[in-house]
Formats: structure tokens, C-alpha cells, sequence
């Protein structure tokens, strides 16, 4: 396998599970961009255990996301029933509030971040292991009664309390798994580029993740699915002097989806016409 399709194939994984932990964070009506914190945290952690005392890698992953969920548990208990413009702030602050501890702990290398991360030659095969046991939680949790009651709560969460759900643990719940997600992302983000600072995150990643799935379609998983790996590839068969507008692209094209198709280009309308089109396919064969 070729070294670009190698990173195509691993950043396109890890940035679908990244969209993935924004769609089912708005699933109840919260935009929670907490997982780019935990993406640090998995990240540096994982990978000074790694370099600083020769730790194998996967008892290094989970230790990264213990602490990941440890970061994650006190906002997650605070912000419970912040509203969405609340939500977005303080997950935003948090990322800030990662980015600040690495670049400043000379442990994890400043602002130079860390280097020379060992290759993991299982790392692809377990990247999109997690992807696919991620997508079936998510599909599974789409079609349950969680499921239905997240989308009730999206709605409006006072008639989501008189129907018995609870808010503020559905909530806290989703954060924890956002948080978790997150971490996983990161972790496998440092060692495909076998190297990590904390100048990687910022508005940057964010603004790449929130194209990812408003454009791709926030009503449902297949959106962020199919669209992170057309617009993390597409991009890159630009020019190198085009690169740089990447995320200029980016901007333009998320505020051209929000405005002329405010509900993404794969939406549960869509879904459910293609549904009932291979129905009558195998119904006429």
C-alpha cells in the first residue's frame, strides 16, 4: 500500500469518528465540541507513554481514555442542561484549555509537541476496527428507543420530561461518549503521524469536523460517513498552492450548505427514499 492512500485511508477513519461525535452530541439538541479536548488529551498522553517509558501501545490507548473520561466528567456533570450556544462556548474553551496545558508541561515537548513516534503495523486494521464497532453502536442507538427519545429531546426538552426521559443524564451520558470518542480519534491521529503538538488543534480541526457533517448531513450518520472522506480527499488533488485555502473552501462551502440546504446533502428524507427504491428493487426481482 502506498504511503498517501495509507493517510488518506487512517485520516478519513479518524476524522469520521471526530463527526460522529458532533452529530450524536446535536442528536439532543447540544453542540458539543468537547471531543477535540479529549483528541489532545488521548494524543499527548498516549504517546509520552509510548516514547517517555516504552509502553506498548495498547496499554497506552487505554490508559489515554481513562484519562480522557476523567478530563470529561466534571464539564459533562456542569453542563448537563446548558443550552446549545452555552454548550458550543464551553466545549470550545475546553479545547483552548487543552491546548494551553501541552504547549506549556515540558513533559509532553512545549511547544514543540512530541516526536518520533514508533509505527504501529496493526494500526489501520484497528483504526477501522473501533470505526466500524463505533458505527454499529451508533446505527443501533439510531434505531432504538434512545434513539427515538434523543430525537424527541432535540425537539423540545420540556416535552421530552413529561414524556419521563431525562435530560440532564441522557446528557451527561452523551458527553462521556463524545469524550471517550474523541480520545480514540487522537490517539490514532498521533500515531499515523507519528507525531503530535499542540498546534494540530485548534479553529482549524474544528471548523474541517463541523463541514464534515452539516454539509454531509446532520440528520443522520451517513452524512459524515460519506462526506469526510470526499472532503478530507478532494482538497488534496488541488494544486499545493491551493491547499492553503483549504479551509477557506471549507467556510464557503458550509455557509452555502446552511443556507440553500439547511439540513445537509444526506438527509433522512433522502435515506429513506433510496430504502424504499432497493425495496422495490429486490421485491421485483
Amino acid at each position: 500500500m502506498s504511503l498517501s492512500l495509507y493517510y488518506f485511508l487512517e485520516i478519513s477513519a479518524i476524522f469520521t469518528i471526530l463527526g460522529w461525535t458532533l452529530y450524536l452530541a446535536y442528536r439532543i439538541g447540544q453542540l458539543n465540541n468537547t471531543a477535540i479536548a479529549t483528541m489532545q488529551i488521548g494524543g499527548f498522553i498516549s504517546s509520552f507513554l509510548v516514547l517517555r517509558y516504552d509502553w506498548h501501545f495498547i496499554p497506552a490507548l487505554v490508559v489515554a481514555l481513562i484519562a480522557c473520561l476523567v478530563f470529561v466528567i466534571i464539564p459533562a456533570l456542569a453542563l448537563g442542561r446548558a443550552p446549545s450556544f452555552t454548550m458550543v462556548i464551553a466545549s470550545i474553551a475546553l479545547i483552548f484549555i487543552a491546548k494551553t496545558f501541552f504547549k506549556n508541561v515540558p513533559w509532553f515537548g512545549g511547544t514543540s509537541g512530541l516526536f518520533g513516534l514508533p509505527k504501529i503495523g496493526y494500526l489501520l486494521p484497528l483504526t477501522y476496527a473501533f470505526l466500524i464497532i463505533i458505527g454499529v453502536g451508533i446505527y443501533i442507538f439510531d434505531h432504538s428507543r434512545l434513539g427515538r427519545a434523543a430525537s424527541i429531546a432535540f425537539m423540545d426538552r420540556d416535552i421530552a420530561g413529561t414524556m419521563g426521559i431525562n435530560f440532564y443524564l441522557f446528557s451527561v451520558v452523551m458527553q462521556l461518549v463524545v469524550g471517550l470518542m474523541g480520545g480514540i480519534a487522537g490517539v490514532f491521529y498521533a500515531f499515523t503521524l507519528r507525531t503530535i503538538s499542540a498546534d494540530y488543534f485548534g479553529i482549524g480541526i474544528l471548523l474541517t469536523i463541523t463541514t464534515f457533517v452539516f454539509v454531509g448531513g446532520y440528520t443522520t450518520m451517513w452524512g459524515t460517513l460519506i462526506f469526510a472522506p470526499i472532503l478530507w480527499g478532494l482538497p488534496t488533488l488541488l494544486p499545493n498552492s491551493m491547499l492553503v485555502y483549504r479551509n477557506i473552501i471549507y467556510g464557503l462551502l458550509l455557509m452555502f450548505v446552511m443556507i440553500y440546504k439547511t439540513e445537509g446533502i444526506i438527509d433522512k428524507r433522502l435515506i429513506r427514499n433510496l430504502g424504499k427504491k432497493l425495496s422495490f428493487i429486490r421485491i421485483k426481482k
